[in-house]
């Protein structure tokens, strides 16, 4: 039979979807696959589930309606986890009403979004959906009607307006304008290359000299501890941690961005990604922060992944430092640190068994050439 063929390349999707969507395909094979009872995986049904809500016959289309509506929230929330969930599906999620939280922000930040999704959402969604979407930078710049849209939709809140007023000013300076001469190039800006770890652990020209035996690096001790909480017990004591407690995710994002160091230190463990990775573009950190922050074993990778691939905050020998003893830091990432690391250092990432068994091992290899003495290259003449 059809369905059982081969077909002459690797489908991005099951064969039989192609039978039910194409032209003149029997009414009863399209009620089955709305109605789901034919043997298609979850992340082809769905969106054609969704396509089939267009369907010229009506009890087809409420069908697939009825099986849309009875799918648990979750098995929208699993798909939309894949970059590569089919666009139809991800507008339908965004615009059904029954997503919120990080479910929501899941949705709206996705890829595969189309810009006519989120000019719906922009003109007719929730206030928290609102707020999702102007804190969805790239979009916005990328598809301007969508301020406008936004500044007319009443249920626009005045802190939101004021963002959005923000972003857009923010547009305006980021356009080119005539200046005396060339500008300088900042640190955080060079090539993407710089993220790759290196080939070998001998350092990477213009990178910061690794300190002499003779002169340790510092250690981290003029990190202001004071400052931050890291226990995650004592931050739930405090009246920021209290306040967030009662914020929705657009909120929470909105605060990472323009909350204080408290704020801050308390966003940065976020379950929502993108709240924890809108505090790292929060304009008022510091390099204090950065060092807390790559020391924490209670962020998620992405965190750590970010900061290890900024050449600006990697250029301090304390944030590479934290970086490598962090057993949460991705190996190869630590690995990279490690030429740039003193020698008592690398002695005690080479025997703190919580970094991964690569980095040590790195380290020792890094700390025996460096302290062992040299080999005589000949013998004295007799």
């Amino acid at each position: 039979m059809g369905a059982a063929e081969p077909l002459p390349s690797q489908a991005a999707r099951h064969p039989l979807v192609d039978r039910v969507l194409q032209p003149g395909a029997p009414e009863a094979l399209r009620l089955g696959a709305a109605k789901g009872a034919l043997p298609i995986p979850a992340h082809d049904l769905l969106p054609l589930q969704v396509r089939l809500l267009a369907d010229p016959v009506p009890a087809v289309a409420a069908a697939a309606r009825a099986s849309l509506d009875a799918q648990p929230v979750e098995s929208f929330v699993s798909l939309l986890a894949d970059p590569a969930c089919d666009a139809v599906l991800v507008d339908h999620a965004a615009r059904s009403g029954r997503l919120e939280g990080e479910a929501l922000a899941q949705a709206i930040t996705h890829p595969a979004i189309t810009d006519r999704a989120l000019e719906a959402i922009a003109s007719e969604g929730t206030s928290e959906a609102l707020g999702l979407l102007v804190t969805n930078e790239v979009r916005l710049i990328r598809h301007p009607p969508l301020l406008g849209m936004l500044r007319a939709n009443p249920k626009l809140s005045g802190e939101l307006r004021r963002r959005l007023a923000e972003l857009e000013r923010e547009v305006i300076r980021r356009e080119p304008r005539p200046g005396p001469g060339p500008q300088p190039v900042p640190a955080s800006a060079a090539a993407p290359e710089i993220a790759e770890a290196p080939e070998s652990l001998e350092g990477t020209p213009g990178a910061e000299p690794s300190p002499a035996e003779g002169a340790l690096p510092p250690e981290g001790d003029e990190v202001a501890p004071q400052e931050y909480y890291e226990d995650d017990e004592a931050l739930q004591r405090t009246d920021a941690f209290q306040k967030i407690q009662h914020l929705n995710v657009a909120e929470r994002n909105i605060l990472a961005m323009k909350g204080n160091s408290e704020e801050r230190a308390i966003l940065i463990r976020d379950t929502a990604r993108i709240v924890s990775q809108a505090v790292l573009k929060n304009p008022r950190l510091s390099e204090t922060e950065i060092v807390r922050f790559a020391g924490l074993r209670s962020v998620h990778e992405d965190i750590l992944r970010t900061i290890a691939s900024n050449r600006e905050w990697t250029k301090g020998y304390s944030v590479a430092l934290a970086l490598v003893r962090n057993p949460k830091t991705p190996a190869g990432l630590s690995v990279q640190f490690l030429a740039r690391l003193g020698t008592r250092d690398l002695k005690i990432c080479a025997g703190d068994k919580n970094v991964p068994e690569m980095v040590r091992r790195q380290a020792r290899n890094l700390y025996l050439v460096r302290t062992q003495p040299p080999k005589k290259a000949f013998k004295k003449a007799h």
